[in-house]
């Protein structure tokens, strides 16, 4: 097969949840089919991200590669020019972000050298762009139900202003998926839920269920014995219910942990702490704000629990599946998990308040057997159901069908 795929990003190295999914889709996708990549260039996505690099490594995947810049990436003042117009225009700032001549010239011409059997958008943030494949099947990504996203956000969302906003961007967006969403010959999701959810939108959209997955390989259980009473929280908290889960949790559910349990310690992983983080890292020694690190491993392999106290957000946490992956108990919000479909006192614990965070931590903590239980539950859960080659293989199928059965 050929596929022309269309990224909203560069994605290499996958080192953040957009990025593993994306890479991980093409790196699959290659094993059955010619692609030819097009990528936004997002200088911020990574402290010291190599767009260089990221594209020599794609390369040696992608029978092609070519990058494009967007106006909106390119200067801070149109970025916000178009956030501002967006207000008055019928189409969201999602898909004006996304508006390049570049762009559509770049698309055009390649689809003209080239006869595809697909055209892979990776965002509904490209939608706009169907229309130039002129007959060739295609593909919608959806990371999220970005509508359902924007709605779940205006709840936590403190600034008045910001939620004025989001609120006309998320009727703007429900409309957008249910005009849309149709036009496409198969949507990929990342959960049946997601699917149901789009489907509801826009009831003659086509879905099929591309989840996202985990290298099980690369995140494997340690040798080490993880440190009692040591908890991990990973996220990249440049993104707003990253954001949210981290104050959550060092605002709401820390003071009740380090008072229930005095020997507690915590780590925090990932890119843009907020200043609350770093300034409760720099009053109380039992919590460490690491920043981006290059490598996730080391620190998931000293702690005994992971936490994911998310209140907000879409599709899949790739973050789960990573500690699911390397045996990790998990004690997480019950919309965490959603997509997942893990089985709580199985493979997961649940917590939706406060003080179950702490009595599903105390738990662990105090009852090694119910700890290497869940945890030997989470790995086989990981290794039967969210390998990059078996989710290759179900988009295989998909394409295969839209495509003529190649």
């Amino acid at each position: 097969m050929r596929i022309l795929w269309i990224s909203q990003n560069l994605p290499f190295p996958p080192k953040t949840g957009v990025l593993q999914r994306n890479y991980n889709l093409i790196r699959e996708a290659t094993r059955f089919a010619d692609v030819d990549l097009v990528a936004i260039l997002k200088k911020d996505i990574l402290p010291d991200f190599d767009a260089a690099i990221a594209e020599s490594e794609l390369k040696k995947l992608c029978r092609s590669v070519q990058v494009v810049q967007l106006p909106t990436e390119t200067s801070r003042l149109t970025f916000f020019w178009v956030l501002f117009k967006s207000l008055f225009t019928r189409a969201p700032f999602t898909s004006n972000w996304a508006e390049s001549d570049e762009l559509r010239a770049v698309i055009a011409k390649t689809l003209a050298g080239t006869q595809y059997d697909g055209v892979y958008f990776d965002t509904i943030s490209l939608a706009d762009y169907r229309k130039l494949a002129n007959g060739t099947p295609i593909v919608l990504n959806h990371h999220n139900i970005e509508s359902h996203l924007f709605e779940r956000r205006i709840a936590y969302e403190g600034s008045a202003l910001r939620r004025f906003y989001f609120n006309i961007e998320a009727r703007k967006l429900l409309r957008f998926e249910a005009e849309v969403a149709g036009d496409f010959d198969t949507n990929f999701t990342c959960s049946e839920l997601d699917a149901t959810r789009l489907r509801e939108i826009c009831p003659s959209a086509d879905t099929a269920v591309v989840a996202n997955g985990v290298d099980v390989d690369y995140f494997r259980v340690a040798n080490t014995k993880p440190e009692r009473a040591h908890l991990i929280m990973v996220s990249g908290m440049n993104w707003f219910p990253n954001r949210d889960a981290v104050l959550y949790m060092v605002r709401e559910i820390w003071p009740l942990l380090a008072a229930a349990i005095p020997e507690v310690k915590l780590t925090i992983v990932g890119a843009s702490p907020p200043a609350e983080v770093t300034e409760l890292a720099a009053r109380d020694q039992r919590v460490v704000a690491t920043g981006f690190v290059d490598d996730v491993r080391p620190y998931m392999d000293r702690a005994q629990v992971y936490l994911c106290p998310m209140r907000d957000g879409g599709g899949t946490r790739l973050k789960i599946l990573d500690a699911l992956s390397m045996a990790k108990p998990i004690v997480a919000t019950t919309m965490a998990l959603e997509g997942i479909h893990l089985t709580p006192e199985r493979d997961v614990l649940v917590a939706d308040t406060p003080q179950q965070f702490v009595a599903q931590v105390r738990r662990l903590v105090d009852d090694p057997a119910l700890s290497a239980r869940i945890a030997a539950s989470a790995r086989d859960f990981a290794e039967q159901n969210f390998s990059w080659p078996a989710i290759g293989r179900r988009m295989h199928d998909t394409f295969s069908r839209i495509g003529g059965g190649k």
